[in-house]
């Protein structure tokens, strides 16, 4: 029975669908998007026919016409394709808009790319090809990237390393923002009820081996990067505080090695005074050693504070999202999935 059971299970491990959800967070990218949705149509409906597509956008809340641009798409998409576009009631960033789509897309396949027209949609054929040879998650990571000076990508490979020291996971260091996944892989995404953490840290959080693709991201066509500076260092802050203690560890260790330093440098403090009969003239140092303790627990204060702040933000159980407004189709695959 045992092994009919498991001889059943691998049957269904390897039974794959056709339906193949893509999803594209997207804020303020109303120049970007015709050259986006155009691609695909052109890429998914000739070159990968014998699959169905679902094309999900979700709308970080722009203030431009991205919404209705979508919109006039979905209705004139090929029939391999169907085109819808999911509107947040707030700006919350592209993580939690992601976040949002894998909660709702429904494919077999779920391929994560951005809506600014620098990934290629020709990658999703090599996507597609490494989950037809087993693997449940892909990621893509950046040879190049045409769109960046040499310090942008410097600066861009040093936050990688950060992020991947500080949460012990295993990332590309060259940045990974277009992947696939399984179902299997979202299922268990899904199952993760967390807030104020790096989706891509998530999912590797989860423990599944990945096969990494390398492509090279093109130069935006037109408008500008959403991503600043201070997004950024958000980013890299909630990847480290969301998934390790290192770096509570790394400033406990700092502080002890201080203490050490202030414990030998009262010795000989004691020891000019006691053994060489010196008179001590250190008023300066022992201010300025004062004061850098003072600002060392400030520093720690403040991590243990956005540690606790984040405990506080997971014991709230507050909505992630709200939906505001749905537009476009979906497939009905079958009576049990229905449409939004």
């Amino acid at each position: 029975m045992k092994d009919n059971l498991s001889i059943l299970f691998n049957q269904n491990n390897n039974i794959k669908g056709n339906l193949v959800s893509i999803i594209l967070p997207l804020y303020n990218e109303e120049q970007s998007i015709p050259f986006v949705i155009e691609e695909l149509f052109e890429h998914l409906n000739s070159k990968l026919n014998h699959y169905d597509f679902e094309i999900t956008f979700i709308d970080d809340c722009s203030t431009d016409k991205s919404f209705e641009i979508i919109k006039t798409y979905s209705k004139i998409s090929p029939k391999n394709i169907k085109v819808s576009v999911i509107k947040l009631t707030k700006n919350s960033g592209s993580h939690v808009a992601i976040t949002a789509g894998l909660n709702i897309v429904r494919g077999d396949l779920v391929v994560i790319m951005a809506s600014d027209g620098q990934d290629p949609a020709s990658v999703i054929n090599n996507l597609i090809e490494e989950w037809e040879k087993g693997h449940k998650l892909i990621l893509a990571s950046r040879k190049d990237n045409l769109d960046h000076g040499f310090i942008s990508k410097l600066a861009s490979k040093l936050a990688w390393k950060l992020m991947n020291w500080s949460t012990k996971l295993n990332m590309p260091i060259s940045g990974c923002d277009l992947l696939a996944m399984d179902k299997k892989v979202v299922q268990s995404f899904n199952r993760m009820d967390e807030r104020n953490t790096t989706f891509i840290f998530r999912i590797l959080s989860l423990g599944y081996a990945f096969k990494e693709l390398q492509y090279v991201k093109r130069e935006r066509r037109e408008g500008s990067s959403k991503w600043t500076f201070w997004k950024k260092i958000s980013i890299i802050i909630d990847a480290a505080t969301g998934f390790s203690n290192r770096p509570l560890k790394m400033i406990t260790n700092i502080g002890l090695l201080i203490f050490l330093i202030l414990v030998l440098r009262w010795c000989y403090v004691v020891f000019k005074i006691y053994i060489l009969k010196e008179e001590p003239s250190e008023l300066t140092i022992i201010l300025n050693t004062v004061f850098t303790s003072l600002s060392i627990n400030i520093l720690l204060l403040g991590i243990i504070g956005d540690y606790i702040w984040r405990i506080l933000d997971e014991t709230r159980k507050r909505p992630l999202y709200e939906i505001s407004e749905i537009e476009g189709q979906i497939f009905k695959l079958n009576e049990d999935r229905n449409d939004f």
